[in-house]
């Protein structure tokens, strides 16, 4: 397997991640938690703007339940540290790094303003609390139980995208927050090729190193899948076979070649 571009423009590769820490571990689940919720949003029919609002009362109960605020500031403030150090590289486009280091300084004044609680429309909204209440109960948020839920959704398309837009806007922050630092995190990657003996491959991190996530990069054309287990000390890849989603897939016995990505951010 050879690199025949650079890196990242590769589209015919599939990334699989292992976050090495809980605060990685929750920004990617706050990626996924925004994908979906945008998604929805875009989508604009009634069934998705239905579950839009669902998704952001999930994403604003993980939110407070574990301070992603909080979290969010100390890694901006390391990655803001860090780019200043590049000030004055020849290397660096100046006007680019003041340009992002004062995006970012902006958006980290804007997280540590006190009063700023994400997630604090939906959380006083009366439609969203009715629905939250009801979202503990399998199927609990039919329209039948909560007759507002479904006049709501057969509003008209534009009120309720400006009404969903209206909620999401005091999660962009985050959302910002968020992407800037997985963003940051992935483009730190150093890339190497790697063998799996018999479809299994095993590595001792660096201690010294301060790692972030694990990504492992294999073709999207065939039937090869990781599965990537490991903590801040060393991680294993196991690799299986899929033939079909009716049955087990079974361990890979070859010798696979694959990309593996170390990343991290340097204080």
């Amino acid at each position: 397997m050879t690199i025949r571009k650079p890196f990242s423009l590769q589209p015919d590769l599939t990334s699989y991640e292992l976050p090495l820490n809980e605060k990685t571990r929750n920004f990617l689940r706050l990626e996924q938690f925004f994908s979906e919720i945008q998604n929805n949003i875009d989508e604009k029919s009634c069934d998705s703007s239905r579950m839009a609002l669902i998704q952001m009362i999930e994403v604003c109960d993980f939110i407070q339940r574990i301070d992603i605020k909080k979290d969010l500031i100390q890694e901006l403030e390391i990655i803001t540290s860090s780019f200043k150090q590049l000030s004055g590289n020849p290397n660096v486009d100046s006007k680019s790094l003041t340009k992002l280091l004062s995006e970012m300084n902006e958006g980290l004044n804007f997280l540590r303003i006190r009063d700023y609680q994400p997630g604090n429309l939906i959380q006083k909204d009366e439609l969203a609390t009715q629905v939250r209440h009801r979202l503990g109960m399998s199927g609990g948020a039919c329209h039948f139980d909560i007759p507002r839920l479904y006049y709501w959704i057969n509003k008209r398309e534009v009120e309720r995208t400006t009404q969903l837009n209206e909620w999401m806007e005091d999660l962009r922050p985050i959302l910002w927050a968020s992407n800037l630092v997985l963003r940051v995190v992935r483009e730190s990657g150093q890339v190497s090729n790697a063998t799996a003996t018999n479809g299994f491959y095993q590595e001792t991190l660096n201690t010294n190193a301060k790692y972030y996530l694990l990504r492992i990069h294999l073709p999207k054309e065939g039937s090869i899948f990781p599965e990537i287990s490991g903590g801040k000390h060393r991680f294993t890849v196991r690799f299986y076979v899929h033939s079909s989603t009716k049955i087990k897939p079974t361990k890979s016995d070859e010798n696979i070649e694959f990309f593996i990505e170390h990343c991290g951010i340097t204080s």
